[in-house]
Protein backbone atom coordinates (compact mmCIF):
# COMPACT_ATOMS: atom_id res chain seq x y z
CA UNK A 1 0.00 0.00 0.00
CA UNK A 2 2.85 2.34 0.89
CA UNK A 3 4.56 1.68 -2.46
CA UNK A 4 1.32 2.56 -4.32
CA UNK A 5 1.20 5.93 -2.53
CA UNK A 6 4.84 6.61 -3.38
CA UNK A 7 4.26 5.62 -7.01
CA UNK A 8 1.18 7.87 -7.19
CA UNK A 9 3.12 10.77 -5.69
CA UNK A 10 5.98 10.25 -8.14
CA UNK A 11 3.57 10.23 -11.11
CA UNK A 12 1.86 13.40 -9.89
CA UNK A 13 5.20 15.15 -9.40
CA UNK A 14 6.42 14.19 -12.88
CA UNK A 15 3.15 15.41 -14.42
CA UNK A 16 3.50 18.73 -12.60
CA UNK A 17 7.11 19.17 -13.75
CA UNK A 18 6.25 18.38 -17.38
CA UNK A 19 3.38 20.91 -17.32
CA UNK A 20 5.68 23.62 -15.97
CA UNK A 21 8.02 23.47 -18.98
CA UNK A 22 8.97 26.51 -21.01
CA UNK A 23 6.39 27.77 -23.52
CA UNK A 24 6.91 26.95 -27.17
CA UNK A 25 6.84 29.42 -30.03
CA UNK A 26 3.49 27.94 -31.09
CA UNK A 27 2.05 28.59 -27.61
CA UNK A 28 3.42 32.14 -27.68
CA UNK A 29 1.82 32.75 -31.08
CA UNK A 30 -1.57 31.32 -30.05
CA UNK A 31 -1.51 33.25 -26.76
CA UNK A 32 -0.87 36.61 -28.49
CA UNK A 33 -2.58 36.37 -31.88
CA UNK A 34 -5.91 37.64 -30.49
CA UNK A 35 -4.30 40.45 -28.47
CA UNK A 36 -5.11 43.83 -30.07
CA UNK A 37 -1.60 45.11 -29.32
CA UNK A 38 -0.15 42.52 -31.71
CA UNK A 39 -0.41 42.26 -35.47
CA UNK A 40 -1.01 38.60 -36.41
CA UNK A 41 -1.22 37.27 -39.96
CA UNK A 42 -1.39 33.73 -41.31
CA UNK A 43 -0.23 33.70 -44.93
CA UNK A 44 -0.98 30.71 -47.17
CA UNK A 45 1.67 29.98 -49.79
CA UNK A 46 -0.93 30.48 -52.52
CA UNK A 47 -0.50 34.24 -52.00
CA UNK A 48 3.09 34.07 -53.22
CA UNK A 49 2.87 32.73 -56.69
CA UNK A 50 1.08 31.64 -59.79
CA UNK A 51 2.02 27.93 -59.71
CA UNK A 52 1.76 27.60 -63.51
CA UNK A 53 4.80 29.86 -63.87
CA UNK A 54 7.00 27.57 -61.76
CA UNK A 55 8.90 24.53 -62.93
CA UNK A 56 8.25 21.12 -61.38
CA UNK A 57 11.06 21.41 -58.77
CA UNK A 58 9.88 24.87 -57.72
CA UNK A 59 6.30 23.64 -57.36
CA UNK A 60 7.46 20.71 -55.22
CA UNK A 61 9.49 23.06 -53.03
CA UNK A 62 6.58 25.46 -52.66
CA UNK A 63 4.33 22.51 -51.80
CA UNK A 64 6.67 21.60 -48.89
CA UNK A 65 5.89 25.02 -47.37
CA UNK A 66 2.46 24.90 -45.72
CA UNK A 67 2.00 28.44 -44.41
CA UNK A 68 3.67 31.42 -42.84
CA UNK A 69 2.67 32.91 -39.49
CA UNK A 70 3.61 36.50 -38.72
CA UNK A 71 3.30 38.08 -35.29
CA UNK A 72 4.53 41.60 -34.53
CA UNK A 73 4.28 44.09 -31.70
CA UNK A 74 4.85 47.72 -32.70
CA UNK A 75 6.74 49.78 -30.11
CA UNK A 76 4.34 52.78 -30.07
CA UNK A 77 4.51 54.33 -26.57
CA UNK A 78 4.93 51.17 -24.48
CA UNK A 79 8.69 50.51 -24.37
CA UNK A 80 8.37 48.27 -21.29
CA UNK A 81 5.98 45.89 -23.03
CA UNK A 82 8.22 45.84 -26.11
CA UNK A 83 11.24 44.91 -23.96
CA UNK A 84 9.22 42.22 -22.12
CA UNK A 85 8.06 40.59 -25.38
CA UNK A 86 11.57 40.77 -26.81
CA UNK A 87 12.85 38.98 -23.70
CA UNK A 88 10.10 36.31 -23.89
CA UNK A 89 10.87 35.53 -27.54
CA UNK A 90 14.62 35.41 -26.90
CA UNK A 91 14.02 33.02 -24.01
CA UNK A 92 11.79 30.72 -26.09
CA UNK A 93 14.34 30.60 -28.91
CA UNK A 94 17.10 29.50 -26.48
CA UNK A 95 15.43 26.07 -26.37
CA UNK A 96 17.77 23.51 -27.96
CA UNK A 97 15.12 22.46 -30.49
CA UNK A 98 15.57 25.84 -32.24
CA UNK A 99 18.88 25.70 -34.10
CA UNK A 100 20.47 29.06 -34.94
CA UNK A 101 21.19 29.41 -38.64
CA UNK A 102 22.17 33.05 -38.92
CA UNK A 103 22.33 36.20 -36.84
CA UNK A 104 22.89 39.79 -37.92
CA UNK A 105 22.27 43.35 -36.80
CA UNK A 106 23.46 45.95 -34.32
CA UNK A 107 22.60 46.93 -30.76
CA UNK A 108 19.17 48.43 -31.45
CA UNK A 109 18.23 46.36 -34.51
CA UNK A 110 18.73 42.62 -34.84
CA UNK A 111 17.48 39.60 -36.79
CA UNK A 112 18.05 35.90 -36.18
CA UNK A 113 17.09 32.91 -38.29
CA UNK A 114 16.44 29.54 -36.66
CA UNK A 115 15.15 26.18 -37.85
CA UNK A 116 13.70 23.00 -36.41
CA UNK A 117 14.07 19.54 -37.85
CA UNK A 118 17.03 18.02 -39.64
CA UNK A 119 19.45 20.08 -41.71
CA UNK A 120 18.29 18.40 -44.91
CA UNK A 121 14.59 18.15 -43.95
CA UNK A 122 13.52 21.31 -42.14
CA UNK A 123 10.08 21.44 -40.50
CA UNK A 124 10.07 25.10 -39.49
CA UNK A 125 12.09 28.23 -40.24
CA UNK A 126 11.84 31.04 -37.71
CA UNK A 127 12.82 34.63 -38.40
CA UNK A 128 12.96 36.68 -35.21
CA UNK A 129 13.79 40.35 -35.28
CA UNK A 130 13.47 43.62 -33.48
CA UNK A 131 14.08 47.28 -34.06
CA UNK A 132 13.99 49.58 -31.04
CA UNK A 133 12.24 52.26 -33.12
CA UNK A 134 9.64 49.98 -34.77
CA UNK A 135 8.97 46.87 -32.69
CA UNK A 136 9.54 43.15 -32.34
CA UNK A 137 8.29 40.33 -34.51
CA UNK A 138 8.57 36.70 -35.41
CA UNK A 139 7.75 34.87 -38.63
CA UNK A 140 7.33 31.11 -38.78
CA UNK A 141 7.61 29.31 -42.11
CA UNK A 142 5.87 26.00 -41.46
CA UNK A 143 6.35 23.03 -43.71
CA UNK A 144 7.22 19.41 -43.97
CA UNK A 145 10.68 18.15 -44.90
CA UNK A 146 11.64 21.46 -46.49
CA UNK A 147 14.95 21.19 -48.34
CA UNK A 148 17.16 24.24 -47.63
CA UNK A 149 18.92 24.06 -51.00
CA UNK A 150 15.61 23.94 -52.87
CA UNK A 151 14.24 26.77 -50.74
CA UNK A 152 17.26 28.87 -51.76
CA UNK A 153 16.54 28.09 -55.41
CA UNK A 154 12.95 29.20 -54.89
CA UNK A 155 14.23 32.42 -53.29
CA UNK A 156 16.36 33.04 -56.39
CA UNK A 157 13.18 32.68 -58.44
CA UNK A 158 11.65 35.34 -56.24
CA UNK A 159 14.53 37.67 -57.11
CA UNK A 160 14.14 36.92 -60.83
CA UNK A 161 10.43 37.69 -60.63
CA UNK A 162 9.14 34.14 -61.17
CA UNK A 163 7.28 34.28 -57.88
CA UNK A 164 4.47 36.82 -57.62
CA UNK A 165 4.51 38.74 -54.36
CA UNK A 166 1.64 41.08 -55.28
CA UNK A 167 -0.54 39.23 -52.78
CA UNK A 168 1.75 40.37 -49.98
CA UNK A 169 1.58 44.11 -50.72
CA UNK A 170 -1.60 44.50 -48.67
CA UNK A 171 0.02 42.74 -45.74
CA UNK A 172 3.18 44.85 -45.83
CA UNK A 173 1.03 47.96 -46.14
CA UNK A 174 -0.94 46.90 -43.08
CA UNK A 175 2.28 46.47 -41.08
CA UNK A 176 3.52 49.90 -42.18
CA UNK A 177 0.22 51.53 -41.24
CA UNK A 178 0.12 49.81 -37.84
CA UNK A 179 3.73 50.67 -37.02
CA UNK A 180 3.35 54.25 -38.21
CA UNK A 181 0.34 54.99 -35.99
Amino acid sequence: MKSIKILGLALAASAFVSCASEPSLQEYYVENQQDNKFIAVDVPTSMFTNAEELNENQRATLKSVKKINLLALPVKENKEEYEAEKTKLSSILKDEKYQLLMKYGSNNRKAEIYFTGDEDAIDEIIVYGYDDAKGVGVARVLGEDMNPQKLMELMKSLQKGDVDVEGLKGITGMFSAEIGE
